[in-house]
């Protein structure tokens, strides 16, 4: 296996653990078909959606290091004001995921909250 085919293998495994989601789901998240994902495990990511599983695994490492893991998939499922409505899936599945990122990334920036 190619070393690209395990570091993005690993990156999908986290954001399916993290999130708690099956492989249909992650599908969704990502705009394709269960049996896509399982080819990215296999062959890994395609160059076009690199960058966004990137993002999104980077989301999970900072509310796993943040949060109490068993609150993530519960977290991410809820709505919130600061997401327009909407929950952390919707802004993935909406190719929102980088703005996302900065969003997560203020809410924890303890330095700027106080």
């Amino acid at each position: 296996m190619a070393v690209a085919a395990i570091h993005t293998g690993a990156l999908l495994d986290e954001i399916e653990e993290v999130f708690a989601l099956s492989n249909s789901a992650m599908g969704r998240l990502f705009g394709v078909s269960r049996q896509a994902i399982g080819q990215w495990r296999a062959r890994g990511v395609p160059g076009s959606r690199q960058e966004k599983v990137a993002t999104v695994a980077a989301v999970a490492d900072l509310l796993l290091h943040s949060l109490k893991p068993e609150r993530i998939a519960g977290a991410a499922r809820r709505p919130a004001a600061a997401y327009g409505g909407l929950t952390m899936l919707e802004m993935i599945r909406r190719d929102r995921h980088r703005e996302l990122l900065d969003l997560v990334r203020a809410s924890f920036d303890w330095a700027t909250t106080a």
